[in-house]
Order: C-alpha cells, then sequence, then structure tokens
C-alpha cells in the first residue's frame, strides 16, 4: 500500500515537473510572428514571395508582377488600413471596385474564412513588413534605421516584432524585441547593452541550464562592440525601448 503512495507521489511530482518546463519553454509569440503565420497558413506567400518580397509574374497584368509587400510598391494600392483589410476579406477595396488592371491571377477574397483574430494578427504582420509603422521619436528613427542596416530585421524580425525560428534554443526561436520573451532574456538596460556588444549576458552564461541553450542554439548573437559606436548602441537602445513602450 505504501509503495503504490509513493509511486502516486512520484508520479506526481514528475508530472508537475513536465507541465511546468513545457510552460516555462512555451514560447510568447508576438502579434507580427502570428500575422506571419497566418498569411503562411492562406497561402499569401504563395503569389507576393516569402516574406511579401514579390517577384510572382502574372500574365496580362497591367504591372506585370503581383506587386510585394515592400519596397513602397504596396502603397499604390493601399490608402489606409480599412483598405488593407478590404483587400483581405473582399479581394479589393470599395474604392477600386470598378477597377480593372488585367491579370490571370486575381486576389482572393477570405472573408468567409478568416476569423477576425487572425485578421487582426494578419494586419500587424503587414503593418510591419509594408513599413507603415510611423516612429514618432527622433532617437528611436536613428536607432531603427542603425538596426536595419546592421541587418537585425533579419533575425528579430521586421521592426523587430518578430524573430525566426532559431533550433536549440530556449523557446525555439529569436524573440522579437516587443514580446513578453525578450522581456524574460534581458532584464534591463546594461543586459541589453551587453547582449548587443558581446552577444551574450554574464547572467545567462551563468546560469548552468540558459549556458547549455546558448552554446546549442544553431543562431547566435554576433558581438558587435567592434562595429558600433556608443552613440549608435545608444540610439539602437532608444529605438528597442520606444517599441516595448506602444501597442501595436
Amino acid at each position: 500500500m505504501k509503495r503504490s503512495i509513493w509511486l502516486l507521489i512520484i508520479f506526481a511530482i514528475v508530472f508537475i515537473l513536465i507541465i511546468s518546463w513545457l510552460i516555462i519553454t512555451s514560447p510568447n509569440h508576438t502579434s507580427v510572428w502570428k500575422g506571419r503565420e497566418v498569411a503562411l497558413k492562406y497561402g499569401c506567400f504563395n503569389c507576393h514571395g516569402f516574406e511579401g518580397q514579390g517577384g510572382i509574374q502574372n500574365p496580362k497584368y497591367r504591372y506585370h508582377e503581383i506587386p510585394s509587400w515592400q519596397g513602397g510598391t504596396a502603397m499604390m494600392f493601399i490608402l489606409s488600413e480599412d483598405e488593407l483589410k478590404e483587400w483581405i476579406l473582399y479581394g479589393k477595396p470599395k474604392r477600386l471596385q470598378n477597377t480593372e488592371h488585367g491579370g490571370i491571377i486575381k486576389m482572393p477574397a477570405y472573408e468567409k474564412i478568416i476569423s477576425e483574430k487572425e485578421l487582426n494578427y494578419l494586419i500587424s504582420y503587414l503593418n510591419a513588413v509594408m513599413e507603415l509603422i510611423e516612429i514618432d521619436n527622433d532617437s528611436a528613427k536613428v536607432g531603427y534605421e542603425i538596426a536595419k542596416n546592421l541587418g537585425c530585421f533579419g533575425c528579430h524580425g521586421p521592426y523587430g516584432m518578430g524573430g525566426m525560428p532559431n533550433k536549440g534554443s530556449f523557446k525555439g526561436y529569436i524573440p522579437g524585441w516587443d514580446g513578453k520573451d525578450f522581456k524574460d532574456l534581458v532584464k534591463d538596460e546594461n543586459e541589453l547593452k551587453e547582449w548587443i556588444l558581446d552577444g551574450k549576458i554574464k547572467r545567462l552564461e551563468k546560469n548552468p541550464i540558459a549556458n547549455i541553450f546558448l552554446k546549442n542554439q544553431i543562431v547566435k548573437m554576433p558581438a558587435y562592440k567592434n562595429v558600433l559606436s556608443e552613440n549608435e548602441i545608444n540610439y539602437l537602445i532608444s529605438y528597442i525601448e520606444w517599441l516595448r513602450k506602444e501597442n501595436f
């Protein structure tokens, strides 16, 4: 009898530890990450190219290629966020209902299959990919340009709001700067500077479990101490701090 009780206790402890580990390692993805997943789910990249980079030919279309989401091309067709929603829901905004640009590939209408939550996630993603987010802080604007020129958005997502998969990392991906996982990873401005300068944080290196993930993750944070000036680092931090204060 006692043996059975002890087995139940051990089983309960193991079960609780497993559940706790799954909760701790479960990623808290940002809305931009989730929006990318929605775009992938509904085949948006099939026509607009991965991350909306374009390059997909459309025979008999006035502009030859299906419009990309990047480089300002989309702004030829979208005047507001409401129109962006109309493109997704109805295949064309009300303003352009009587306009025909030709092309044998037509924009589908997702009104009957996409949920409101998915639509909001997709809008968040498109706002970032299309560079529609306005930065209302001068220092943050400079920091944004520095981050863009350094290639930070390649790993952390557009505007630093998404992140990309990273095999072997603690949560399996590179966190966006505006998400909960980034806050858990980087506790304060001093740690953020460490991360930028050295590509690592001393606190995490000293933690035996965290250090295992730091060593095993495929994509590792580069060290920018020989690349960035102190002013550039401060501008970059200003941008990240601005981003974390906003609610997109």
